[in-house]
């Protein structure tokens, strides 16, 4: 049984699920919270207060089109998209789907999602959600192999023409029990390994009165409950029963995405430049411009050196960070960023007074950070709640 629907189902470099407490005791009950760099968008769904509620909004954004399908497509379709994303985890599977959705995002199907608010393509949700979830290692990153005009896998070799993308031919992820719709978390009992029946001389459906020739035009079988396939122990006792084997799609799977349907049901959901998602006509709503709180803006955007990690890679952390110290003067901001505590960014945000948070912790060595978790940092504008302003003042108390 999955414990915590609260996240997303699928790994994600970079994820802030650890860090969401901490985020969300900087910038309060916002009326207005805006996320510019969705990702997995950890912060959102841990976000502590009610959700979907009168006069308060969410706005979120991603570049990544096949990222903003998937939270589109679980928005409107949870249950296709968990029919589509329920699979065993097999290689030929693993390539084949793999090409196929990168096909999509590099043939302009996925511009559907800036011409049709309503536009979503579940399968193809489904389908990138598995792919994220058997890689090793980023999705889509690239790599030599893809279909031939016969259709057939093909290594292209140095030199060669080309298509523009390709996938690595790596095994599918086999480390663990299962990551992101593969948990072990999202299973369900299976069928029983039993023997078939070879005692005798059939039963059920194979019992020897059931093969004289011909067809009877006697009345159907009336005597007891049922026989065979018709007997009452092939009965179930309707909803919330307990079967012994699962469809193909998890039910698991299909409730954790009807909850994160649920609680996407008002997000506003955008597909572009993170520039867009923080202007002041998208960001500085009524209830903002009224004063009753100001707009809460959580950044998280590819670090500085690590775009390769992501695919939509253009470095933008420093335009990021200087576009965020310019609105310490104007109340009608909370910020709080991310970053690296030793790349460019860091003394963009120490210079301008903002304060540092250490929110690492001892042992959180997860979603493909490695080492790498110790220079995490969180920086806080001048706006933001600080531990004497909060009801959780250990939140910010990173020394156990």
């Amino acid at each position: 049984m999955i414990s915590d629907m609260r996240k997303a189902p699928f790994p994600y470099f970079g994820g802030k699920r650890d860090a969401a407490s901490v985020v969300w005791a900087a910038l309060g009950d916002v009326s207005h919270y805006v996320e510019p760099f969705f990702g997995s968008g950890a912060v959102l769904l841990n976000r502590p207060h009610p959700a979907n509620r009168t006069y308060f909004s969410e706005t979120v954004n991603d570049a990544d089109g096949l990222l903003i399908n998937f939270h589109r497509s679980v928005q409107w379709s949870p249950e296709l998209t968990a029919e589509a994303a329920s699979w065993p985890v097999t290689e030929a599977d693993k390539h084949a789907r793999s090409c196929f959705v990168l096909s999509a995002a590099n043939t302009l199907d996925l511009e559907h999602l800036m011409g049709d608010p309503h536009w979503h393509d579940p399968v193809l949700a489904g389908w990138w959600v598995w792919c994220v979830c058997v890689s090793i290692g980023g999705f889509g990153m690239g790599g030599p192999w893809w279909p031939d005009t016969d259709g057939r896998l093909k290594k292209w070799a140095k030199g060669e023409p080309r298509p523009p993308v390709g996938v690595s031919r790596q095994i599918p992820h086999l480390g663990d029990d299962g990551q992101g719709i593969n948990h072990a978390g999202t299973r369900e009992p299976g069928v029983p390994r039993g023997t078939p029946h070879l005692i005798g001389g059939g039963r059920g459906v194979n019992a020897p009165q059931l093969r004289e020739p011909g067809v009877s035009r006697e009345i159907p079988h009336l005597g007891d409950d049922g026989k065979g396939v018709n007997h009452a122990g092939t009965r179930e006792f309707g909803v919330g029963g307990e079967p012994e084997f699962h469809p193909m799609t998890m039910p698991q799977l299909t409730a954790w995405f009807r909850y994160l349907s649920a609680r996407l049901r008002h997000v506003r959901i955008l597909n572009g430049d993170w520039a867009r998602a923080v202007g002041n006509s998208s960001a500085l709503t009524l209830p903002v411009r009224q004063g009753k709180t100001p707009a809460g803006v959580f950044l998280d955007p590819p670090y500085v050196g690590a775009e390769t990690m992501y695919r939509e890679d253009t470095p933008v952390a420093e335009a990021v960070a200087h576009w965020a110290v310019s609105k310490d003067t104007d109340p009608r901001w909370r910020i709080v960023a991310a970053g690296y505590a030793d790349d460019t960014t860091h003394n963009i945000y120490l210079d301008a007074g903002w304060t540092e948070v250490e929110w690492f912790k001892e042992g959180y060595l997860k979603g493909g950070y490695g080492t790498d978790a110790t220079r995490d940092r969180l920086y806080l504008n001048p706006r933001c709640l600080q531990p004497a302003d909060t009801d959780t003042p250990t939140l910010f108390d990173t020394e156990d």
